[in-house]
């Protein structure tokens, strides 16, 4: 299993919460930080982030770890990604796809919230960069992020999954486990509700009552065992081929 975390986080999320410990008797477990995150590199100009560089990245790490099949699980942004791999390479023999929607990279609610935040953010950096910034006219929360943050670094990766095509179910080349939550609010239930009629049957979908898109992660009582049966499922299907 390959595992690639949320936007913002780390491979150490998977660890935190407690999916590795529950895998890995089963699997051998790989979680790596996407690029822009954790300990991996992190370049602040969005080219730096196009799907075709975040795939080969993960093929990258598969072939370090000489894993010629593996299955994705990915929550949120690595969920996105995922779904480029999903549909380019057979060594992905499934994918577990977690809150997030198909279509472009950036769903509508999700390309609003990214063009706010360059709208937002870019007038600073280029006044930071010009030495023109006035500090006291930026809210707490735009100083704080200053000073302990990197806004170049989220906007490069967050601008460029406006560019990011789209994907559909039916661009998959091996199963996918569609996890979404109920109360989930970026898109992904409106989603579910295009694609519903033309879901391949290669694709299944677990709606999980109550969970927000951040439980669909940290509720792991309620996610784990679906995606372990799912995985298993996958893994015995591959050994019979």
């Amino acid at each position: 299993i390959i595992l690639l975390h949320g936007g913002g986080g780390s491979r150490q999320n998977w660890h935190e919460v407690g999916y590795i410990d529950g895998a890995k008797d089963s699997f051998r477990v790989i979680a790596m930080d996407i690029r822009g995150h954790g300990e991996s590199d992190k370049p602040i100009d969005k080219d730096s982030y196009t799907t075709d560089k975040l795939v080969q990245d993960i093929l990258a790490v598969a072939d370090y770890c000489k894993a010629k099949f593996f299955v994705l699980w990915g929550f949120s942004y690595g969920g996105n990604i995922s779904r480029y791999l999903a549909a380019q390479s057979d060594r992905v023999v499934g994918s577990i796809i977690m809150g997030i929607p198909f279509g472009p990279g950036a769903s509508d609610e999700f390309r609003t919230y990214i063009e706010n935040m360059e709208d937002q953010w870019r007038p600073i950096l280029r006044a930071q960069e010009d030495n023109t910034l006035d500090w006291d006219a930026l809210s707490n929360e735009e100083q704080a992020v200053l000073e302990e943050g990197n806004p170049s670094l989220f906007l490069a990766w967050l601008s460029a999954i406006l560019e990011w095509k789209a994907v559909i179910p039916s661009d998959l080349h091996s199963p996918a486990l569609w996890l979404i939550g109920s109360e989930n609010e970026v898109g992904a239930l409106a989603s579910l509700s295009e694609y519903q009629e033309s879901l391949p049957n290669s694709v299944q979908v677990h709606v999980i009552d109550g969970l927000t898109h951040e439980q669909e992660f940290t509720e792991i009582d309620k996610v784990l065992p679906v995606m372990l049966e799912f995985t298993h499922a996958v893994s015995s299907g591959l050994a019979k081929d």
